[in-house]
């Protein structure tokens, strides 16, 4: 009741409520061109995917943005970012119809693959630019103490949206394959994610040019103020302490969960499945996702009400010692009950630390730059998934079984819990924007 009150209390702002169907649509169709390029890259009869094609995908998710961001990230801060959102779902929409149209062909010539990552590359990277549009902005819709609760609901949001659109495209692929060739089954999807896109653009139509900000004026962004920009969002970061820890914590716990879900891929693909039973393996793997995904979206209804009885700081900390108790038992346990309880637990707790630093930094940030650090904070992000990946895909056995990785991921929470509690302090303002928290 208390996290339906929050949500209420929220939802009376008509910015707010369109900042959220926007964000929805959008990140349903990105985890439906998620879910087709997976099963067109990892689940084709044909593949044998280790543990560095599932660091390499991941990759391709995570990284593009990641190299590209910083030479964006001042458009935020100079030009309407309700046009960049509209702009972003469009491109976003034609290249997955282009994807559809390339897949179902059937081609599997090195040169038309090349040409399809391209376009996923390029698709990814856009739903960066506009996540981190639509999280610059978002402080604009709603009021100045309520920073926590709308950071609570919106990464809420995306799990709950990917988990939707991931479970359509799931659904809609293995039910296709059974009617149509594999290729037009996959192409299906693309062709989901396109209508989805679509929404999400007229949704954000809805927006004022300037709704979104940025509020001050927007001058023509030349390469000086590209590098000086990211001077500035740099110099912001270190001069607020609490944002800057709040970031390193959110890139280790990405960095765990990166590994983990490396290591369950491989784990499940190999392991626990064959290339004779591709079709369970598919459904076993996407119920981990989906109750892991499930941890994430109920997130919200934890960190929020956590944070006002024990604080921002002491939620955090909570978090990661928790998710390290659950990783080391049952999460090594290596069996499929035992990872379902863990894949659920933990994330629910290392998006709870997301949201209580991202309501961290949204409160220490000023207006005039906060673009540019959220751009800069989603490239932490996301490289945190990547650098995980990749030491899982570095130290994994083909079969990914090893009980000595699963207990060094429960290490790393443990270690980020100590960390944390040893260089934070309650009095660098860890609740600032969270008065609403305490009041509501």
């Amino acid at each position: 009741m208390d996290a339906l009150r929050r949500l209420a209390r929220l939802m009376r702002h008509a910015g707010f409520r369109r900042l959220v169907i926007v964000r929805g649509l959008s990140q349903g169709g990105d985890a439906v061109v998620q879910v087709g390029m997976a099963t067109y890259l990892l689940f084709s009869p044909q593949s044998q995917p280790n543990a560095w094609a599932v660091a390499a995908v991941i990759a391709l998710v995570m990284l593009p943005f990641s190299v590209v961001g910083p030479f964006v990230s001042p458009i935020l801060d100079r030009h309407s970012r309700q046009r960049i959102v509209i702009g972003c779902d469009l491109a976003r929409m034609m290249l997955a119809l282009a994807m559809t149209a390339m897949v179902m062909t059937g081609h599997t010539g090195v040169t038309w693959q090349a040409a399809l990552m391209v376009l996923l590359l390029i698709t990814l990277s856009l739903n960066r630019l506009q996540i981190a549009g639509l999280s610059a902005g978002m402080p604009l819709t709603i009021d100045s103490d309520e920073y926590l609760n709308a950071s609570a609901i919106m990464p809420m949001l995306g799990p709950l949206s990917g988990m939707v659109g991931g479970a359509l495209a799931g659904v809609v692929r293995l039910a296709a394959a059974r009617l149509l060739p594999s290729n037009w089954a996959d192409g299906l999807v693309f062709l989901i994610a396109s209508l989805l896109f679509i929404g999400a653009a007229a949704a954000a139509l809805g927006f004022g040019r300037n709704q979104l900000g940025p509020q001050t004026g927007a001058p023509v962004t030349t390469w000086a103020q590209v590098f000086s920009g990211l001077t500035d969002a740099g110099r912001e970061i270190a001069r607020k302490r609490a944002a800057a820890l709040s970031m390193i914590m959110v890139f280790f716990a990405r960095l765990g969960y990166g590994a983990l879900m490396t290591a369950i891929i491989v784990l499940y693909r190999h392991y626990f499945g064959s290339d004779a039973d591709l079709e369970r393996v598919m459904i076993e793997m996407g119920a981990w996702f989906l109750v892991s995904g499930a941890g994430f979206a109920l997130s919200g209804l934890v960190a929020s009400p956590a944070s006002a009885v024990i604080g921002v700081r002491r939620t955090m900390i909570v978090a990661f010692a928790a998710a390290a108790v659950v990783q080391l038992m049952p999460g090594s346990l290596l069996v499929r009950p035992g990872l379902l309880i863990a894949g659920f637990v933990l994330g629910l707790c290392l998006q709870s630390v997301k949201i209580c630093a991202d309501a961290v930094v949204q409160a220490h940030i000023d207006d005039d730059v906060r673009g540019r650090v959220m751009v800069v904070y989603d490239i932490i992000n996301n490289l945190g998934y990547v650098v995980g990946a990749v030491i899982a895909a570095a130290l994994l056995p083909f079969d990914g079984h090893s009980v000595p990785f699963f207990v060094g991921l429960a290490g790393i929470f443990a270690a980020c819990a100590v960390v944390f509690s040893l260089t934070s302090s309650e009095s660098e303002g860890y609740q600032r924007g969270a008065v609403a928290a305490k009041s509501s």
